[in-house]
């Protein structure tokens, strides 16, 4: 019982170096307090969540200096030349939370964090790249999830966690009413661009339209959309325009692992295997050649959305649109019988909102999303012909 109240706080493994800084979570207003500081934003969080925080960045004080980072690289090129949160790279490429390396999340206990001076464990090339940044302090949070339980103008993910980073000064001078400003580029390097386009060329044709599909997620099952109905509407999209290509994130999309003229869907990871570069700057290339993307809310709608230029098709089962991103004026929502019966469309964020932040949103009354009501509105977009 001893061990349930007080909690051990994590080992770190004797070989590992560390240093030692006042670590703050998002509780009690005191990070949203600190001036002329420098912080390290330790963010083991998924890779949509890495799109939300770089709508926060820009609320941040201007007072201080800021790097992000996380244990593995993937999704690090989102921050790499933007202000004015940097990337502090790990030197680490597999995503984790450290325990294989001898520190589980820094060797840090985050329900613990009051700002007080904490030891820290430095992985991989962590320590170099503590010592060219020279933080004063560190920023972990579990990055809260309100759920919808939030109203206008804190209504999404982000802005929830804006509310307890950003001074009440802060927060006062933006308008609420419009889109949250992002920070990130979403542009990848010319040289990593380059070599992409000439890998993309071996799976794509010159006239081909690249069509982007996220059928599943890692943090909830109940969101994907089943394999068959994902097969069916690229069949569907490719009949009514032969010159559509599929790239599909996840695991099970069912696709060749080499160039395939052929009609079949191109798996995201055979293009990143061959690029031999990041998760984040492959997709920063995709995206750059993309004209449409269809899927569930999973990091790579979140980067699409946020990135804005390209119509977006967004099918939710399990969730709701207004709680996660800004509206977008490309994208369309259709929405399961799964989230109205449970009356998520009633909840705060998806009822106090603006018409400035109102999303297009389609509840469908059906517990599945039928291939051809997507194929529907891929073609009201204007992403695919209406024939």
């Amino acid at each position: 019982m001893l061990a349930n109240l007080f909690s051990r706080h994590p080992s770190i493994a004797p070989n590992l170096p560390r240093t030692t800084l006042r670590a703050f979570d998002e509780r009690n207003g005191a990070f949203a307090r600190l001036r002329g500081e420098r912080v390290a934003i330790y963010w083991p969080h998924g890779f949509g969540d890495w799109v939300h925080f770089g709508a926060i960045a820009p609320l941040l004080s201007p007072e201080n200096a800021y790097a992000i980072f996380r244990i593995g690289d993937d999704f690090s090129a989102l921050f790499t030349g933007v202000r004015p949160v940097a990337a502090l790279p790990s030197g680490i490429r597999a995503v984790g939370d450290g325990a294989e390396l001898g520190a589980r999340h820094l060797g840090m206990n985050w329900k613990r964090l009051r700002g007080r001076m904490e030891t820290v464990a430095l992985p991989g090339s962590l320590r170099d790249a503590f010592e060219r940044f020279a933080p004063t302090a560190l920023l972990y949070t579990d990055y809260p999830e309100p759920e919808g339980r939030l109203a206008y103008p804190f209504h999404t993910k982000a802005r929830a966690l804006a509310r307890a980073l950003v001074s009440e000064e802060r927060l006062a001078g933006f308008d609420p009413a419009r889109p949250l400003r992002q920070s990130l580029g979403f542009k990848a390097s010319s040289d990593l661009q380059r070599r992409f386009d000439a890998v993309l060329a071996r799976y794509v044709d010159p006239g081909d339209r690249v069509l982007l599909l996220a059928t599943s997620g890692h943090t909830e099952p109940a969101k994907a959309w089943p394999a068959a109905d994902a097969t069916a509407f690229v069949k569907m999209a490719r009949a009514r325009d032969p010159r559509v290509r599929a790239i599909a994130f996840g695991e099970s999309d069912g696709s060749a692992t080499g160039p395939d003229r052929r009609g079949g869907t191109i798996a995201f990871r055979s293009l990143a295997a061959e690029m031999d570069a990041p998760f984040a700057e492959v997709l920063l290339a995709l995206m750059a050649r993309s004209h449409a993307f269809v899927g569930v809310p999973a990091g790579p709608l979140h980067a699409v959305a946020a990135r804005g230029g390209i119509p977006l098709v967004g099918l939710w089962f399990a969730h709701y649109p207004t709680w996660y991103d800004e509206p977008n004026s490309l994208a369309l929502h259709l929405v399961g019988k799964r989230p109205i019966a449970r009356g998520f469309h009633l909840r705060p964020a998806s009822t106090t909102l603006p018409p400035s932040l109102e999303h297009r949103i389609e509840h469908l009354g059906t517990e599945q999303i039928a291939p051809e009501v997507v194929l529907d509105a891929l073609a009201r977009l204007g992403a695919i012909s209406g024939a």
